[in-house]
């Protein structure tokens, strides 16, 4: 469990001593001659010390001891730092948050909530100001154990819903409901989606905008979600569209963009034309993407401003600490492309 983090004050409190004192006996350290550099009764550095290793306080003396009590330096714990979408989002934090006087550190959970729990322990005894964190499942307790702390936190992309916290999200109900729309508008009447087998913020919302906009175009009958296991994708990629009759169904919705790389892999080794036998789009571009004959319709997720507005709020978040949380949601672009497009010969 996440508890508070405690500073030098809440130490000197419990031990009934300045702050000044704790800082001391915290910090004596050697000098040259052998001599401790404070003079500190050493019963009342014992004290401390036993009331400091309670309070877990080595975890947080970095930025603490400081006399700004700031280390200048946040959090940004993200699904897949190696996934495109959220390393564009990490490298325009990186940048904008060297603008603004700050250091961020990078880590993350693989969708492991054991793992972004070490991370959040880790960053807090590296004494961050502020964390900015995908959620990953199962991640409930662990973010409303973390917000009952002081630490300024910012949920980007997914949002736990049960939790009065800060969040950066798109809509991705709108986004998807576009994408069938536009394969619709297309000439795909048949429209499948493939997405994760995930209980997650976003994509239970793309699920949602895709059910849908297929109801409202009258086309739920054929409407049907395909679940891919996150940590065997390309495995179970090739086996569910292998499963697919593309006789019937002409098209497909991707959910992530590393849904839509791997998808469109397989189609490729199953000899499944694009756009002539299945329409796609595809949630972002991608540079696989370029070296097909066709281009591909996506749904283009804006990175930068994702970036902006969660750095931006956990700044302003630590100096305003006290703030009633806010959720920004940011609108989607969809992309025009050949693969949501039969041949004009094929759409008369």
């Amino acid at each position: 469990m996440i508890k508070k983090v405690y500073t030098i004050k809440d130490i000197a409190r419990e031990a009934g001593v300045s702050p000044s004192l704790v800082s001391f006996a915290l910090n004596n350290t050697l000098s040259p001659n052998g001599q401790k550099r404070y003079k500190v009764n050493d019963e009342t550095a014992r004290r401390i010390m036993a009331i400091a290793e309670k309070f877990n306080y080595k975890q947080n003396n970095a930025a603490r001891s400081l006399r700004s009590r700031r280390s200048r330096a946040i959090g940004v714990i993200l699904s897949d730092i190696s996934n495109p979408f959220f390393s564009s989002i990490a490298r325009r934090i990186e940048d904008e948050a060297f603008m603004a006087d700050y250091t961020v550190l990078f880590g993350s959970t693989d969708e492991k909530p054991e793992k972004l729990e070490r991370l959040i322990r880790t960053f807090i005894s590296k004494g961050v100001d502020g964390l900015i964190i995908v959620p990953c499942e199962r991640s409930e307790r662990i973010i409303e154990n973390l917000m009952e702390g002081n630490l300024p936190v910012v949920l980007l992309d997914r949002d736990v819903e049960s939790v009065a916290v800060n969040r950066v999200v798109l809509d991705n109900e709108a986004a998807c409901g576009e994408a069938i729309c536009k394969l619709h508008e297309g000439g795909y009447r048949c429209i499948e989606m493939v997405s994760y087998d995930m209980e997650v913020s976003n994509i239970a919302h793309r699920e949602a905008g895709y059910l849908a906009a297929m109801e409202q175009l009258g086309l739920g009958a054929c409407a049907h979600v395909h679940k891919i296991d996150y940590d065997q994708v390309e495995q179970s990629m090739a086996a569910c569209l292998a499963s697919i009759d593309f006789t019937k169904t002409d098209a497909l919705l991707f959910a992530t963009n590393s849904l839509s790389v791997a998808g469109v892999k397989a189609l490729h080794r199953l000899g499944v034309e694009i756009p002539r036998q299945v329409g796609v789009v595809a949630f972002d571009g991608s540079e696989a993407f370029d070296l097909a004959p066709f281009s591909m319709a996506c749904i283009k997720q804006p990175v930068g401003q994702f970036a902006h507005e969660a750095l931006s709020r956990v700044i302003y978040l630590i100096d305003h600490p006290d703030e009633a949380p806010v959720t920004h949601v940011l609108a989607p672009t969809f992309v025009d492309g050949d693969s949501a497009y039969r041949k004009k010969s094929e759409n008369k």
